[in-house]
């Protein structure tokens, strides 16, 4: 259900609107109902909505004033405007807040209803487009999920546990350089045997795995937003910006900055 917040100092057009509009069948709900604007900032400063009507003259707040505060604090909210003047400083005012709609008193119910159907319409369409995302998102992670990690929790054989302490090893030092000879030192092989041995039991070769590697813990350290971009490069082991982005953009399909920007879901790191 998507949340609509009202605010009109006329009381019975108050009641009339909370009575008259099929909130329900619109897949909204009235969280407040308020009859001045200072109680409709209260109320907004303390959860998002999605939706605010408000009448555009109010005392001590006006509708307008209401709807700058609702969109510093939450840009895309949607509101309608009533009003019982027909005045054009108020029209031009509601156009430059980006106002869907702008209903004049004495209110028709089924132009209200319309308009908010239209917004019904444009919520559906911005969240679907959000969980779509969200979905190709999830199966972008899982693609790219080391494959040395999942053959590591399945592999088999004499050579099962040795992946698994390459892949351990890997993990405890993305933060350094970090070679397959001193990972061939580390467990006692050569180079060229360990890493034939890792891409038989993997599927891809040792520093394809660490890079990957890297850019799922780099999707991690991301969604900390007190970490710089700089600085989760360093901690996955690069020290050259323009390269750690290039690498990024070549997994995810976004910048890190443009990654960090998008909604984190349930599913992802």
């Amino acid at each position: 259900m998507y949340k609509v917040l009202i605010a009109d100092d006329e009381t019975l057009d108050l009641d009339g609107m909370k009575t008259f509009i099929p909130w329900k069948e619109l897949g909204m709900e009235v969280v407040g109902a308020v009859t001045n604007g200072f109680a409709a900032r209260e109320l907004l400063d303390r959860e998002p909505i999605d939706v605010l009507v408000t009448d555009v003259h109010m005392p001590n707040m006006s509708g307008l004033e209401l709807a700058r505060h609702a969109r510093e604090r939450q840009s895309d909210v949607k509101v309608v405007f009533v009003s019982g003047y027909q005045n054009f400083h108020y029209v031009k005012e509601a156009l430059s807040l980006k106002a869907y709609s702008y209903v004049l008193k004495p209110m028709d119910d089924r132009e209200l209803t319309d308009a908010l159907r239209r917004i019904r319409g444009d919520l559906d369409e911005a969240r679907k487009r959000a969980d779509t995302e969200r979905d190709m998102r999830r199966k972008l992670l899982t693609a790219e999920e080391p494959a040395a990690e999942r053959s590591a929790e399945s592999a088999g054989g004499k050579n099962a546990n040795l992946i698994r302490g390459i892949v351990a090893y890997m993990k405890d030092r993305l933060d350094r350089p970090l070679t397959l000879r001193e990972v061939a030192d580390e467990f006692g092989f050569s180079p060229n045997y360990l890493g034939q041995l890792f891409k038989e039991a993997t599927g891809s070769t040792f520093h394809e795995q660490l890079a990957s590697m890297r850019m799922k813990k780099a999707g991690e350290l991301l969604r900390d937003p007190k970490l710089r971009i700089y600085e989760v490069a360093y901690r996955v082991g690069y020290r050259y910006m323009p390269y750690f982005s290039k690498q990024f953009k070549e997994t995810y399909r976004m910048t890190p900055a443009e990654f960090r920007a998008r909604p984190a879901t349930g599913g992802e790191p």
